[in-house]
Parts: structure tokens; sequence; C-alpha cells
């Protein structure tokens, strides 16, 4: 006589978007669907026959996880590697140069004075500055050099929204640099590259605060479910 096989049945159920608080930051997927997400992984990495229905019940989307056989004890999910920048440049802040069109400044809609060093890939690092000395204010005061730095389009002078402590900019700027675009090239040219737009979000959603960091992510996702 031979034993029938075990068998394992879960079901989860997952909201809309709409309906998971916030749209600019929706409330995390419930426990009960992470379980499903781990076991069919579980299944697959052991070759444990399963299968993923989805179904609408009662208005709401449900998945439904069916294993057959040996069935394996979910473990939690491997996270993914964390992005390594190479340190391929490493400028020092005396590096920095005086220009009276460092940055372009949105606020004023005009280009402003600062301290810049350039990046071969066409983005450069600024130190807005009124004085035109490291470390003074445009008042005669002291200023701390190794903060406010901004990561900049070098063509059109405008950033990515952040300022920085200087080993943070240098990093923004790397991570910036990885991606498959052509920073040399004017701003309308970079709008048409879906790489632009991807590479902005990456840098604010991984060097940003706050809401900002969230908007980044969210529009991130967005890209992701277009592609």
């Amino acid at each position: 006589m031979t034993a029938s096989p075990h068998t394992h049945r879960s079901t989860a159920y997952v909201k809309a978007i709409a309906e998971r608080g916030r749209t600019w930051k929706p409330d995390p997927i419930t426990p009960q669907f992470r379980f499903i997400v781990r076991m069919a992984y579980a299944c697959h990495e052991r070759q444990v026959p399963y299968d993923v229905a989805w179904s609408v019940r009662d208005g709401r989307m449900a998945a439904t996880i069916t294993a057959t056989g040996n069935i394996p004890t979910p473990r939690p999910l491997p996270k993914p590697p964390k992005l390594r920048i190479v340190p391929t440049w490493k400028p020092a802040i005396w590096d920095a140069e005086y220009r009276l069109d460092a940055y372009h400044d949105g606020k004023l809609n005009r280009m402003r004075p600062g301290f810049v060093i350039a990046h071969s890939c066409g983005l450069s690092l600024v130190h807005p500055s009124d004085s035109g000395e490291l470390g003074v204010t445009e008042h005669g005061g002291d200023e701390d050099i190794r903060h406010n730095w901004l990561v900049t389009h070098a063509t059109s002078g405008k950033g990515f929204g952040l300022s920085l402590n200087f080993k943070r900019a240098t990093d923004a700027l790397l991570l910036a640099a990885s991606f498959a675009v052509d920073w040399t090239q004017d701003t309308d040219t970079l709008g048409t590259n879906p790489e632009f737009r991807r590479a902005g979000y990456t840098v604010q959603a991984t060097y940003g605060n706050g809401y900002d960091r969230d908007t980044a992510k969210r529009r991130l996702a967005d890209l992701e479910r277009a592609a």
C-alpha cells in the first residue's frame, strides 16, 4: 500500500494599492501573503511541485498556493545584495574651483556662484558660496566645508534636489554615473532616455530624506511596472 503524498494549501488576500493606506507610501503586504511568497520560493528551490492560483473573492484578490510532496519549511527570503559603489574617483575638497556660474538655483531661476569639482561623466559636486573662499560665508563667518554639497548636471547646473556632506555627495554622484546615461548631453536630450529618470529617482531614493525619498521609491516602482 502506497502512502498518499502530503498536500499543503494556503490562501492570502491582497488589497488593491488604493486600499493600502497613503498613496505615496502604501501599507506593506500582509504576513499571510508574505508566507505565500516564501512557500513558493522554498518549493521552487527544493523542486517540490506547487501551483499559485489567483482569483477574486468578495471584491478582493486572493492568492492560493498548493504544494504536493515533501513540503518544505519556508524560510526568510534572501535579501538582495547591497549596491557597492567602486570608489574609482576620490576627489578632495581642495580640488574645488570657484565659478560664478557653478549651479542653477531653482528658486531664483538663475546661475549662482560656488566651488565646483567636475567629473568626466558630465556631473559635478558643487558647494554654494558667495564669498569666493572655502570655509568663509559671505558675511565673513566660519562655515563647515564638509557639508552642503550638491550633485549637479554640469551643462545645465541643475541638481538632484539633495544637499549632502562631501562623502555622501561623492557616493551619490558615482551612483548616478553608474547608469547608462550620457550626462554630457543637454537636458532636453536626457529627458528622452528612460534611464535618466531611473538614475535620478534611484539617487533620491538612496540619499534623500523623508517624503522625497519615499516619493522617489514610489516613482521607481511605477517605472518598473511600466517597463
